[in-house]
């Protein structure tokens, strides 16, 4: 299992990252003792890449490269106090340009490893084209949603929109002018939504938003904004438009999935009835 990256966020800049740094550089300070008061008799030099590792891993390039120095240093005094600047003075100061190239090695390659970790996980959420979060990402989010939604007893919506006339603007005007037609969707849903909210592209031209802790009234407005916010967008595409479905749930009662499904119904239900608008309606207590 990963280390989630919500904790990686807090790490970077909170206290999580203060104590690391005092545990680490405890242990180098530990491993510095050891060796000096042996007199070189024990070493354990590489003990000394832990700490190198946690903090370039958690923390990233530059404060890798910070404890890098740190130990090489701690290191190169550990040295001097054993006596071998008596007996060679070159010595330490090889040993000091070893080590330091080592732990730096080390907390270079284990960043970059983080930050291409971080990548993909990143890239494997994400739509490519749009750069919204694909079907498994809504899914997961609209599942966190629905579990607090049911603990605080929240109301929620979803809206499944679909483009009407892609597939004869794909095959009127090449596919670019599709790619560009989604991608001004993308833009028209991000202009629309609170930073609370979710929008994700499902796949085609079909898109989804998560409305958490929403009434049906405040729904269906934010469901007219988006409806009007795509148009103008698609304006340059006269025969482009968006059918839209609004589910809205005063009491989750069901699986997210499942609420997704009656969303892409209503959706249906606009596209049988003239293309364009939008079908909003009530489930839970408020449909009473």
């Amino acid at each position: 299992m990963g280390i989630p990256d919500a904790f990686i966020r807090r790490f970077r800049s909170g206290w999580q990252n203060r104590l690391l740094w005092v545990i680490c550089l405890l242990a180098i300070g530990v491993l510095g003792l050891i060796h000096t008061t042996t007199q070189a008799g024990l070493t354990l030099t590489s003990m000394a890449l832990l700490p190198v590792l946690a903090i370039a891993w958690l923390g990233g390039k530059g404060q890798g490269l910070s404890i890098a120095v740190i130990a090489a240093a701690m290191w190169f005094v550990a040295d001097l106090t054993t006596g071998w600047s008596l007996d060679a003075v070159w010595v330490p100061w090889t040993e000091l340009l070893a080590r330091l190239f080592t732990y730096s090695l080390v907390a270079w390659l284990a960043s970059q490893v983080r930050f291409q970790l971080d990548l993909e996980r990143e890239r494997a959420n994400l739509d490519p084209l749009t750069g919204l979060p694909n079907r498994r990402n809504f899914l997961a989010e609209g599942e966190r949603e629905l579990a607090r939604a049911r603990r605080y007893a929240g109301a929620m919506a979803v809206i499944f929109i679909d483009l009407d006339g892609f597939k004869e603007l794909n095959d009127a005007r090449g596919h670019d002018a599709g790619d560009f037609a989604l991608q001004e969707t993308a833009r028209a849903l991000k202009d629309c939504l609170r930073c609370t909210d979710t929008c994700a592209r499902l796949g085609g031209d079909e898109f989804a938003i998560l409305l958490p802790e929403i009434d049906y009234a405040g729904a269906e407005r934010v469901a007219h904004k988006v409806s009007i916010a795509v148009k103008v967008r698609l304006a340059r595409f006269s025969r482009v438009t968006a059918s839209l479905g609004v589910a809205s749930f005063a009491t989750p009662d069901r699986p997210f999935p499942a609420m997704l499904k009656v969303a892409d119904e209503l959706m249906y239900e606009v596209k049988k009835s003239g293309r364009g608008t939008l079908q909003c309606r009530r489930f839970g207590a408020e449909s009473l």
